[in-house]
């Protein structure tokens, strides 16, 4: 077997590992796919958005008529209709030539379902809340940087903006549901939402939301600051925690554990605003305790979750 043979078949014994784990523990939040895009930087993606890896010449894509932008084109998987989208074109990158680009990542996020095209997977790490760092002020298609031993050579890795990614791609769904906002009603609260997540794109749309709403809240870029924020507060006037999982230092399921296992917070009502929302995910973070879990962004769906489980 050759050079090109052995890497292609690292790829596939990669991808049949991805699919037992995606099986098996896709409610495992630290654990995350790494690849490489077509000039061998390192990336990540969390395990739970991942539903699997098509060997790319292999699928059959009808190309867009406007050949600029990310989004490349359209593919048939498993029934439905599936946007690709070129990962190194929506990095800002000049696309290499195609045969570099062995695999597509098929993902999900919330509501949207996307195939994106990168070189090739490196496997599966755990990666610790703890061992990222945020890095989206240095870089806006990235969400936190954290560094990996791959083949006994500490490497950084990015784990990659989704929110920015399906902004960018999406961008009349993302309008459509910052437009929803303003015909939000007022909801009478007393005390106070804690609000925890690391993108800025869901911050200030979220803001937005509890703004219209006339809702007393504050915002958090991770669950640890929202956690030491909640240890120097009254817990009865905490009217609800709605968090983010993915996040640096302190995820979303680490915080629901710390706050459901303090019998002085338990009975703050907890959402989960996610896009890792799959079944798995779900049922873990309810037997964590957890009150609803909502796909980001949903204003109509935020504004009645809010409304029945808000502490008034």
């Amino acid at each position: 077997m050759n050079k090109s043979e052995n890497a292609h078949q690292n790829s596939m014994d990669n991808g049949d590992e991805l699919i037992r784990l995606v099986t098996s523990n896709a409610d495992v939040t630290s654990q995350y796919v790494i690849f490489r895009n077509g000039y061998d930087d390192l990336y990540a993606i969390n395990v739970a958005k991942v539903e699997e890896l098509i060997v790319n010449k292999e699928l059959n894509i009808v190309k867009n008529a406007q050949s600029n932008g990310a989004m490349v084109g359209t593919a048939k998987i498993r029934e439905e209709m599936c946007s690709i989208v070129h990962f190194d074109k929506w990095l800002g990158k000049e696309p290499l030539e195609d045969n570099v680009y062995e695999l597509i990542v098929v993902c999900t996020f919330g509501h949207q379902r996307l195939g994106v095209v990168i070189k090739n997977v490196i496997g599966i790490q755990n990666i610790d809340a703890n061992k990222l760092i945020d890095n989206s002020q240095r870089d806006p298609k990235s969400s936190q940087i954290t560094e990996l031993s791959i083949a006994g050579e500490n490497r950084l890795c990015i784990i990659f903006n989704s929110d920015a990614l399906l902004t960018e791609i999406f961008p009349e769904a993302h309008q459509n549901e910052i437009n929803k906002i303003s015909s939000l009603g007022k909801l009478t609260l007393t005390k106070k939402i804690l609000f925890a997540d690391d993108s800025k794109i869901v911050q200030r749309a979220v803001e937005q939301t509890m703004s219209q709403m006339g809702l007393n809240f504050e915002i958090f870029d991770n669950g640890k600051a929202l956690l030491d924020r909640l240890m120097k507060m009254d817990a009865d006037d905490v009217a609800l925690i709605l968090s983010d999982i993915e996040m640096p230092v302190m995820d979303g399921m680490a915080l629901l554990r710390e706050v459901k296992s303090n019998k002085t917070t338990a009975t703050i009502p907890f959402i989960m605003n996610t896009n890792m929302a799959n079944t798995s995910i779900i049922d873990q973070a309810k037997r964590q305790g957890v009150d609803a879990v909502i796909h980001k962004l949903d204003v109509e769906d935020l504004q009645t979750q809010i409304s029945t489980f808000a502490r008034v």
